[in-house]
């Protein structure tokens, strides 16, 4: 295939680890920012554009930054504090928004309508496993089969069962029409399944650049529908691991690749690229090797997650994905 470096982009999610470092990303050579506004307040976000307006104006213009929008994912809520989970431990979930005891926030009601004894769990893109013991109104009890470091608003998936999409929510809405008069904003639209989801958020969004995330089983099955409407598609493997059958993944991966290859639009991988250099300063071999993979078969660039946002090597991440990419182009 023919190699375009200046088509390349590496998208760095903004977080505490960057804090006051815009321009740092910048120079290590990040195209563009994803800011997840799931995690954020509306004051939190005004701080991180305002940090990205003075980024923009040193740098002489402005880059793409994408609000990574709820949709219908879910998430617990906010916790008081991490909380961790060990295996065979027994948990509670409640419906609630921000924790009042020792219960798990879960603000959606539909979840505790349908919960069932048996069900299986998957927290923070599947890092942490738990299976259904016991249900009653508006609580459930869960034994915790993998652990982990649970934190607020991490995600949760209740495997075999989806949501039914309804409307766009008051909070990704007021999100789209606070930031439409900034021309750099393009939004990311989490856990669609079909075009039609899409377009409503399009139609909020007025002329937006709009990203579809890739994410489930159902978004793939209608994958050339959504790519068609959408400017930009991110496969996220994250919660699509946790979403099919893990073993399937490369499959999935692959058939995302060759559909997205006959729909001249760009399309990138998300979800624990470098997932090794949250705590090390270079990535592993097989990471590497995967990523080269990736491009060789049409990906046109990679969404840094936690790698940024709350890593000890946001920079020389960004610095190796530079490197790499002028390295496969030369």
């Amino acid at each position: 295939m023919s190699w375009r470096r200046d088509f390349y982009q590496i998208i760095a999610t903004l977080g505490p680890a960057v804090d006051g470092k815009v321009m740092d990303l910048i120079k290590a050579g990040a195209t563009g920012f994803r800011l997840n506004c799931s995690h954020l307040t509306w004051t939190e976000l005004s701080h991180w554009l305002v940090q990205l307006e003075n980024g923009f104006r040193q740098k002489g213009d402005a880059m793409p930054v994408w609000l990574d929008l709820q949709g219908t994912k879910l998430r617990v809520g906010k916790l008081t504090q991490p909380i961790s989970l060990k295996t065979d431990d027994m948990v509670s979930f409640s419906f609630q928004y921000s924790q009042q005891a020792k219960d798990i926030p879960l603000p959606h009601q539909w979840i505790f309508n349908v919960i069932a004894s048996g069900d299986d769990i998957a927290l923070d893109d599947g890092k942490i496993t738990l299976k259904v013991v016991a249900t009653e109104k508006n609580r459930f009890l869960a034994m915790v089969i993998h652990g982990g470091i649970l934190r607020s608003f991490k995600g949760f998936v209740l495997k075999n069962r989806s949501s039914e999409f309804q409307q766009v929510s008051d909070r990704d809405r007021t999100f789209i029409e606070q930031t439409l008069q900034l021309k750099f904003v393009g939004y990311a639209i989490s856990y669609l399944q079909t075009a039609e989801e899409l377009n409503h958020f399009k139609q909020i969004a007025s002329k937006k650049s709009i990203t579809a995330k890739i994410e489930r089983k159902a978004a793939l099955d209608n994958l050339r529908e959504i790519a068609d409407m959408a400017d930009v598609c991110w496969l996220c493997r994250g919660d699509l691991g946790t979403n099919i059958n893990l073993y399937e993944l490369h499959r999935y991966e692959q058939q995302f690749s060759e559909t997205m290859k006959t729909m001249n639009k760009p399309f990138l991988i998300a979800g624990q690229v470098l997932e090794n250099m949250v705590n090390h300063s270079f990535p592993s071999r097989s990471e590497i090797a995967h990523l080269g993979y990736l491009m060789e078969n049409g990906f046109t660039g990679v969404v840094l997650s936690d790698e940024t946002a709350v890593g000890k090597y946001p920079l020389q991440t960004v610095e190796f994905c530079r490197e790499y990419f002028d390295y496969l182009t030369a």
